[in-house]
């Protein structure tokens, strides 16, 4: 054995492993080979399907990024514009309603929105959704200041107390249909005075969130309201960045 040489050695130790190890074994092992390098292979081609989307997400966001100075000044002017035409709308409703009582008619500006509150006592007669006679005026004088100032949306939110629903139980089981009923009927009365329908619309709140405590006459007053919430048109504005987005993009030429 000592005048073997190493390759001599080597190859008989592969001859005497072969002659141990049986062909279907070897086959299986060749399979299992074969199916892990398969396997390897998808998980890679997944990994770089993976790896293009996120180069492409990464892109986006960068071009999404890169607005000029110009596009960034003209929607600091929309922004501004809107704002200006909030305070305007706050002062002259303000204006319209000076004759009511602020337990009445209240408005707030609140990030950004404006909020008109009036109170269920001078729109509705108690557990009723119907507009009363009366308050058809206001809602007329409501309507002339919104005509006014278009580009705004507005929220008709219902509010009630926490009271038990006494008059029409089966037309309005609970606070919730009351509600609602009331901010549609407010709805349509907006749109019979001339208000664009596409900038309304309708929620009812029933009780669940009050201003004040339920536990007494004056708070239960109080939380009988509906709000009129007044936005920014913000979707204009993603809109308008979209659009000079994609125009300053087209503009830059170049392939990606």
């Amino acid at each position: 054995m000592k005048n073997l040489s190493k390759v001599t050695i080597l190859v008989l130790a592969v001859v005497l492993m072969s002659a141990c190890v049986s062909k279907k074994k070897y086959d299986e092992a060749l399979a299992a080979a074969a199916a892990e390098k398969s396997a390897l292979e998808s998980a890679l081609a997944e990994a770089n399907a993976e790896k293009s989307k996120l180069q492409a997400d990464a892109q986006k966001l960068q071009d999404d990024l890169n607005m000029s100075k110009e596009e960034i000044m003209k929607l600091a002017e929309t922004v501004k514009a809107n704002n200006e035409k909030i305070a305007k709308l706050e002062n002259a409703i303000r204006d319209v309603f000076d004759d009511y009582d602020e337990n009445q008619v209240s408005v707030s500006e609140r990030n950004g929105k404006l909020y008109i509150t009036l109170s269920n006592s001078i729109l509705f007669e108690s557990g009723r959704a119907r507009i009363a006679k009366e308050a058809q005026d206001v809602i007329g004088k409501l309507a002339s200041v919104l005509n006014a100032s278009g580009g705004l949306s507005i929220s008709i939110e219902g509010h009630t107390d926490n009271e038990p629903v006494q008059i029409h139980k089966a037309k309005y089981t609970d606070n919730w249909g009351l509600s609602t009923a009331r901010a549609l009927n407010i709805l349509r009365e907006l749109e019979k005075n001339g208000v664009d329908g596409s900038r309304l619309t309708a929620s009812g709140k029933g009780d669940t969130e009050p201003i004040a405590s339920n536990d007494t006459p004056e708070g239960r007053e109080q939380n009988r309201r509906t709000e009129f919430v007044i936005n920014p048109d913000i979707d204009g504005l993603y809109k308008m960045y979209k659009e000079e987005l994609s125009a300053s993009s087209g503009n830059t030429g170049g392939s990606k």
